[in-house]
């Protein structure tokens, strides 16, 4: 009789304890996903010293993609133009314009240089 009742409390006890993770679970993802920050800024930068399309292109997409805050990074690459137009998607909260700048210009033993840089809101 005795093994039966303990039995019946291990039960019970593990069954609650298997609900409270389950839905401790649920609120820890959840406060995750309200971490999750979304791009609010566009910055546009005219970058110079851009020769190829695999190799320069690649290494800005690379080192940029690893900076926190950063979500996108497009390059339309135009052969024998002396600029070119990165366009990266990016949230205030986590880096700044200045820290983007500083990204690009020390890739490859500062090959590229940023002549202009603009900022656009993207959420209002």
């Amino acid at each position: 009789m005795r093994l039966i009742f303990v039995l019946s409390l291990l039960l019970f006890a593990c069954s609650e304890d298997a609900s409270n993770d389950a839905s401790n679970d649920a609120s820890s993802k959840k406060s995750e996903l309200t971490k999750v920050k979304t791009p609010n800024k566009l910055c546009v930068a005219d970058v110079e010293g851009m020769v190829c399309k695999m190799g320069c292109v690649a290494s800005i997409k690379k080192e940029l993609r690893a900076v926190n805050g950063v979500f996108d990074v497009q390059i339309d690459f135009k052969e024998d133009e002396p600029l070119q137009e990165v366009k990266i998607s990016y949230n205030d909260q986590n880096v700044n314009e200045s820290k983007i700048q500083s990204t690009i210009e020390s890739i490859n033993n500062n090959q590229f240089s940023i002549s202009t840089i603009r900022t656009e809101n993207l959420i209002d």
